[in-house]
C-alpha cells in the first residue's frame, strides 16, 4: 500500500510541469496505476457505465475514484488512502442514467473543492466528451489540458510490487507457451487449441484473465499471426504465439513459434536466426543504452521486420519505452521491456519474445519460457 501511495504522489510532479490544479484521469491504464482498481475490459464496454471508474485528484489535497455502483466488487484493491463516491449504474426501477448519474459524481467534486475556474488535467484519449461538454457547459472558467505523456513518463520506472505483479502475469504468459508446445498437433483448429492456453491460465489463477493472443498457423505465420480461426493445423505447418496475459490489471508479454513435425533447412536456420537477434537484445540491455540501439542491434543481424523491437510494459500492454528506430530514450533500472525480433517470408514467419527487466547493473529475464522450434 506505502508505493501505491507513493504513485500518487508522483502527481505532483506532473502538476508542477503542466501547470494544473487537478486530474480527472479516465483511462483504465492510469486508473489501475494510481488507484489499484482494476476493470475487467473482457467483458466489454458496458451499457451501464460512462466510464467504470474516473480518478479525481488534487494533488496533496482529496482523491476520490468515482466508481459504477456494479463495480464495487472490486473496491478491495483501491488504496485505503483513496475516497469512494459510487454511482447508480444498473437499475430497473426506472430509466438508467449513467451518463449523468457520472457527471454529477464529477460536478459535485468540482464544486466541493472549488475547483470551478481551474485547470485540470486529463486523458483526451479516454476523455469521454459528454464529460468535457458537460464541465464546460456548467463551469465555462475550467481549463482542461492534456497530460497523458507526462503520465506515461512517470509510469515508466516500475515500483518493485509492480515489478513483482508483472513477474506473476508473466508466469502465465510462458503456462500458455508451455501449453502450445506440448498440445499442439496436426488436426487441431487453431481455436481448440487456444482454449486449452486460456483454460490453462484459469486454472493457475481461479479466476477469468482476459487473454490478448496471436495464435496463427502455417501461411497466417506470415504478417506477423493473428486471432485464431477454426483453420485446421497441418503437418510441416508453424504455430505462431503470442500470449499477452492481464493478471489484475497488470501485464505480461511472450511469443514463441514451434513447428509441427520436422522443419526444413530453411526453416531451422530462420528459427536460429531470430534467437540470436533476441540474445543480442537481451545481451545489450543495462543502465544507459538508448533504445534505439536495441532495436538497431536486432535488425542489423536479421534484417528489417515490419514492426517494433519491442515495448515497455505494466498497467499497459504497450508502455514506455518503445524499442523503434527513433526512440532515443535511455534505459533506466526499473523498466520492464519486452523484445521481440522476427523475420517473415512469403511461406512462414517466426518471432520470439521475452520480457526483460533493466536491472542496475545490466537485465533480468522475466519469463522463463525456453524457447524451442521442435516439439
Amino acid at each position: 500500500m506505502a508505493q501505491q501511495v507513493s504513485r500518487l504522489s508522483k502527481l505532483n510532479a506532473i502538476k508542477r510541469h503542466s501547470g494544473v490544479d487537478a486530474f480527472l484521469l479516465t483511462s483504465s491504464s492510469s486508473v489501475k496505476y494510481f488507484s489499484g482498481y482494476f476493470f475487467y475490459f473482457e467483458y466489454g464496454n458496458s451499457p451501464f457505465h460512462l466510464v467504470p471508474a474516473i480518478l479525481a485528484a488534487i494533488p496533496d489535497g482529496e482523491i476520490q475514484l468515482i466508481l459504477a455502483d456494479n463495480e464495487m466488487g472490486q473496491s478491495d484493491m483501491i488504496n485505503a488512502a483513496i475516497s469512494i463516491a459510487s454511482y447508480a449504474s444498473y437499475r430497473f426501477e426506472k430509466p438508467t442514467d449513467p451518463v449523468g448519474e457520472a457527471i454529477k459524481a464529477v460536478v459535485d467534486f468540482i464544486e466541493k473543492n472549488k475547483l470551478t475556474k481551474a485547470k485540470i488535467g486529463i486523458e483526451q484519449a479516454s476523455m469521454p466528451f459528454a464529460l468535457v461538454a458537460a464541465c464546460q457547459h456548467k463551469f465555462p472558467s475550467i481549463q482542461f489540458v492534456e497530460c497523458s505523456q507526462k503520465i506515461a513518463e512517470q509510469k515508466i520506472i516500475k515500483d518493485q510490487d509492480e515489478i513483482e505483479s508483472i513477474r506473476d502475469a508473466a508466469k502465465l504468459s510462458d503456462a500458455g507457451q508451455l501449453t502450445v508446445l506440448k498440445n499442439a498437433r496436426q488436426g487441431m483448429s487453431e481455436l481448440e487449441l487456444f482454449s486449452l492456453v486460456h483454460m490453462e491460465m484459469e486454472k493457475l489463477t481461479g479466476f477469468r484473465v482476459p487473454l490478448m493472443a496471436d495464435l496463427s498457423s502455417g501461411a497466417g505465420t506470415n504478417s506477423g499471426g493473428g486471432m485464431p480461426s477454426n483453420k485446421l493445423i497441418q503437418e510441416g505447418d508453424l504455430v505462431l504465439s503470442d500470449f499477452q496475459a492481464c493478471l489484475r490489471g497488470y501485464w505480461g508479454d511472450s511469443c514463441s513459434t514451434i513447428v509441427i513435425g520436422k522443419p526444413t533447412a530453411d526453416q531451422t536456420k530462420t528459427f536460429q536466426l531470430v534467437k540470436e537477434a533476441l540474445e543480442i537484445g537481451i545481451t545489450a540491455i543495462r543502465p544507459g543504452v538508448r533504445a534505439n540501439e536495441i532495436d538497431r542491434l536486432m535488425r542489423a543481424h536479421i534484417g528489417n521486420y515490419p514492426h517494433h523491437s519491442g515495448h515497455g510494459v505494466g498497467t499497459g500492454y504497450h508502455e514506455e519505452p518503445r524499442i523503434t528506430p527513433y526512440n532515443e530514450t535511455a534505459l533506466k533500472p526499473g523498466m520492464i521491456v519486452a523484445l521481440e525480433p522476427a523475420i517473415y517470408r512469403d511461406e512462414y514467419g517466426i518471432r520470439l519474445e521475452h520480457l526483460m527487466l533493466v536491472t542496475e547493473s545490466g537485465s533480468e529475464i522475466i519469463t522463463q519460457f525456453k524457447h524451442q522450434f521442435e516439439q
